[in-house]
């Protein structure tokens, strides 16, 4: 019995030595646990340095994740005023997923959680405006643990101090003709440089490689003032020049330039309804990464026809039945395009009756078109005269709708095309049948005149139109002239003037007196 106590004894001590030996690797598992996950933090690179004016700045906006598995990022920058950003790229990112990517704000994501010390978010582009102290801050963000609750982990923001100088006196002025904006990418991989030389400028000295502070020795490259390069890899490159006069080297000019000769990546276009049958109008989703200038911008075209720009998802607002082919074009900053193809093979629906007009019908001139319909389903019929003055019909199922053009349409063959559309967006392939407007009737005043009639008689009125108009022209335009003229001026009365009798006829008078 005494051996019994005792073994319970000491199997009761050992227990409890166990149990503490086991809380105390579990509060030093958390502490370590709670050491090698820290919170995270977002950074500037570089964090400090001295460019001159005119000059271009890139900036990383970089992640830390502590440790911690990371899945969602978000970046807010201000500047100061010498400072303008000019562009944002996200070549080379962590993230694959992108909600905002503007000069301010980044708000993307990533499917494979990060938990590095140097992740790259992405890069703006600043132009150095003039000299003096600049920064560039993080001033709000987030990211978001990898835990399925989206926890904030961030627990520092940083920012980069820069100091812009005035180019000194003497520094060679550095151009491209095949790569000139130093902010854009090209694809071409041979580049052509060219510079002015400073007053007095006897050598130069330069290299190029991927650094963006780096300095040429001071051996001279000779007097040559252009140099090209060929067969250069995706990247940032720097070209560094500075001249050698009678006081010396001059401090060292900068060019950017930005090569991209690879496409993005290998693609796939997303069917939602799945494409191998697609009962509805679909929705489309895609997305690729361009390591080196990041993914631009994609265009989409719908069985070969143009591209035009779009987003992903790209939701359909109708599609028609049968197999339809459409291609998404992602480019890239530099231009270099990747393709992506898919196939839906859309549900068939049944095309709508035209009943009226029949095939080849005639309708007068300046007539109406009337139109009759058979559906066999709810939905809406689409008419259009000659692909245009399309017309919408509602069908509560099998029922004849009916509908008259009203609109001039002139002599010759047209066509009515009628296509179905259900709540889905699934059209039909369009019913069409030919007609003619026959110009040898005409349709007037609800009759329908021959043309023998009608333009004899329309002639005759247009002549006497004509000829009523010619007259009431001329008496208008002669009364328009009575009235421009001035009235004759009146005569003075004439003065009367005494006759004189001849001398003889007076020695007459007097004679007879």
């Amino acid at each position: 019995m005494k051996i019994m106590k005792a073994k319970k004894l000491l199997t009761g001590k050992l227990a409890l030595k166990l149990g503490g030996l086991a809380l105390a690797g579990g509060l030093l598992l958390l502490t370590l646990t709670a050491v090698s996950a820290a919170g995270a933090r977002l950074f500037l690179s570089p964090a400090a340095g001295t460019y001159y004016a005119g000059s271009y700045i890139p900036i990383q906006v970089m992640v830390d994740a502590g440790g911690n598995p990371t899945n969602a990022y978000r970046a807010t920058l201000t500047y100061s005023e010498n400072l303008l950003p000019v562009s944002v790229d996200s070549g080379g990112s962590i993230c694959s997923l992108w909600i905002t990517q503007t000069v301010t704000t980044m708000e993307c994501g990533t499917l494979t959680p990060y938990q590095g010390a140097a992740g790259k978010i992405g890069t703006v582009n600043f132009l150095a405006r003039e000299a003096g102290p600049a920064a560039v801050s993080i001033s709000g963000g987030n990211v978001k643990k990898a835990d399925g609750a989206g926890t904030e982990i961030l627990n520092t923001r940083e920012s980069a101090e820069l100091t812009i100088q005035e180019l000194p006196e003497g520094t060679p002025a550095i151009s491209s003709s095949t790569h000139p904006d130093q902010n854009a990418w090209y694809p071409d991989r041979t580049v052509e440089l060219s510079w002015t030389s400073a007053n007095g400028a006897e050598e130069f000295s330069y290299t190029l490689n991927q650094e963006p502070g780096d300095v040429p020795d001071d051996v001279s490259e000779g007097t040559a003032s252009t140099k090209s390069y060929e067969e250069l890899e995706d990247g940032i490159y720097y070209f560094h020049l500075k001249a050698k006069t009678d006081n010396g080297w001059s401090f060292t000019n900068r060019f950017r330039i930005q090569i991209d000769g690879t496409p993005p990546e290998p693609f796939a276009i997303v069917s939602d309804p799945a494409e191998d049958k697609v009962f509805r109008a679909p929705l489309l989703s895609f997305f690729t990464t361009d390591a080196t200038s990041g993914v631009d911008y994609y265009e989409i075209s719908i069985d070969g026809g143009g591209f035009e720009r779009t987003a992903s998802p790209y939701r359909f607002d109708r599609i028609r039945s049968g197999s339809r082919e459409v291609t998404v074009r992602a480019f890239d900053r530099a231009g270099n395009t990747r393709d992506a193809e898919i196939t839906l093979m859309v549900i068939g629906v049944n095309s709508p009756t035209i009943i009226t007009p029949a095939e080849g019908d005639r309708i007068p001139l300046f007539g109406p078109l009337p139109v009759r319909i058979g559906t066999n389903a709810a939905g809406t019929v689409e008419l259009a005269v000659d692909g245009k003055s399309r017309v919408s019909l509602k069908s509560t199922g099998s029922e004849e709708l009916a509908h008259t053009y009203q609109k001039l349409l002139l002599p010759g063959s047209h066509i009515l095309s009628a296509l179905y559309l259900n709540a889905d967006g699934i059209e039909s392939a369009p019913a069409e049948v030919n007609f003619i407007v026959n110009p040898g009737a005409v349709y007037l005043f609800g009759l329908q005149v021959p043309g023998y009639i009608f333009y004899p008689l329309l002639l005759a009125v247009l002549a006497g139109l004509f000829f009523l108009g010619r007259k009431g022209a001329r008496k208008l335009k002669a009364r328009v002239r009575n009235r421009g003229r001035k009235p004759a001026a009146e005569k003075p009365p004439e003065r009367e003037e005494k006759v004189r009798e001849p001398e003889d006829k007076k020695e007459v008078k007097e004679e007879k007196s």
